[in-house]
């Protein structure tokens, strides 16, 4: 019975407590995470500090068939004691957040992704990109109606039926947000183009690029839960899916921490200056987002600020070296070159193939550099001295 008590009292029964516990609550979104967090202490230990605690003599009553290396650490009450403190341990978050899944980045969800392996091994749970449903209803009525129908969801959007239309909605295509941004008309070709429109029609985008971020920014300050994240994350951030619910443009959202903000952020800096090439060679950007609430994500961290853009397509990681793939990966580079940016990182992990456009484009600019503008030669000014004119004596005019 003694032994027994001692176990119990362990860090390990501790822990399998804890999860039996936590397996017989609901689930709990990172909306419910952030209420609760103001009021939840903070405690600073580590297992060097705990195993101070604890007696040389119970280190000797280890089983002797035990598999572990290590001595089981006992509870606070045993001996260690936790340190409330207002900071967590201190590790360095560069490197904690430097993953080995940067491979797997990309703009893509997750079954996109694969869908040309899939093609060639179909497999029967597997879900192909066109089966995607639509963001809301297509029954067919006036925009202004499915306005109204968006707006009145908006206010009611927790429930597992709204997380399922934010998962399910497409993406919308890069004429569209490239006409959004520039002010231009809308893209007939767009999934979501529906759901733009202000009358049947009307051309024109009901918003600008500028209202889209704002109103990302509300819905996710409200509710962090209005994201979905994608699946993979790599070095520098992850990829979430965000959908106004009001206008029902789709898009991609870079998500990183504050720690790696300040690189990250350099792209928004990169894609303004590679405006002539949204759309082409690299996807369309729409602005940034710092957000009120904290998304945690296993792999990436607490996610506090995004890079909207434009999905850009399939990660070219897996595919087939075709010539085709080679020239539109020689013609997106050459055109960003020519805009006097010069990747530094480009692999194929950081290239996407967009069946849309045609067209490979390139992602992930954090490493780039600028490069210097020849100065223009201005035009040479002759030395020699110009032949003086003739100075013709006005006596010798004759009028003839």
């Amino acid at each position: 019975m003694e032994m027994e008590a001692t176990f119990a009292n362990t860090s390990v029964a501790r822990t399998l407590c804890l999860c039996l516990m936590a397996f017989h609550s609901p689930v709990r979104g990172q909306e419910w995470r952030n209420s609760v967090r103001p009021d939840i202490p903070i405690w600073k230990t580590s297992f060097d500090h705990t195993r101070s605690h604890i007696p040389e003599d119970e280190f000797r009553q280890l089983p002797l068939n035990s598999d572990s290396t290590a001595p089981e650490f006992p509870s606070p009450d045993s001996g260690s004691t936790y340190e409330p403190s207002s900071s967590p341990p201190d590790f360095p978050e560069s490197t904690a957040r430097q993953v080995s899944t940067r491979s797997r980045v990309s703009c893509a969800p997750s079954d996109v992704r694969h869908r040309s392996q899939s093609s060639q091994s179909p497999d029967p749970d597997s879900k192909p990109a066109t089966h995607h449903k639509r963001t809301f209803s297509q029954v067919p009525s006036s925009p202004s109606a499915q306005r109204v129908a968006r707006q009145r969801d908006t206010n009611n959007d927790k429930g597992p039926d709204s997380q399922s239309r934010h998962r399910d909605a497409q993406f919308c295509t890069q004429r569209c947000l490239l006409g959004l941004q520039s002010g231009g008309l809308l893209d007939d070709c767009c999934p979501n183009v529906m759901l733009h429109r202000r009358s049947n029609d009307d051309p024109q985008h009901p918003i600008t690029s500028k209202d889209l971020v704002r109103l990302l920014k509300a819905q996710l300050d409200e509710n962090i839960d209005r994201c979905t994240p994608l699946g993979g994350c790599g070095a520098y951030g992850a990829p979430f899916k965000l959908t106004c619910l009001v206008y029902g443009y789709t898009v991609i959202g870079k998500g990183t921490t504050s720690a790696l903000w300040k690189e990250v952020s350099r792209e928004a800096e990169v894609y303004r200056i590679l405006q002539k090439a949204q759309g082409s060679a690299v996807p369309v950007f729409l602005g940034t987002i710092d957000l009120a609430k904290i998304y945690f994500l296993h792999g990436a961290g607490e996610i506090r600020h995004m890079l909207v853009m434009a999905w850009g397509g399939e990660s070219t990681a897996s595919m087939e070296l075709t010539p085709q793939l080679l020239q539109g990966i020689h013609q997106s580079n050459k055109d960003i070159r020519a805009l006097g940016i010069i990747h530094e990182d480009l692999r194929r992990d950081n290239v996407l193939w967009n069946e849309e456009l045609g067209r490979a484009l390139i992602i992930d600019f954090h490493r780039s550099t600028l490069k210097c503008q020849p100065t223009l030669r201005r035009p040479r000014v002759s030395k020699r001295r110009l032949p003086q004119p003739e100075i013709v004596d006005s006596k010798r005019l004759r009028v003839t």
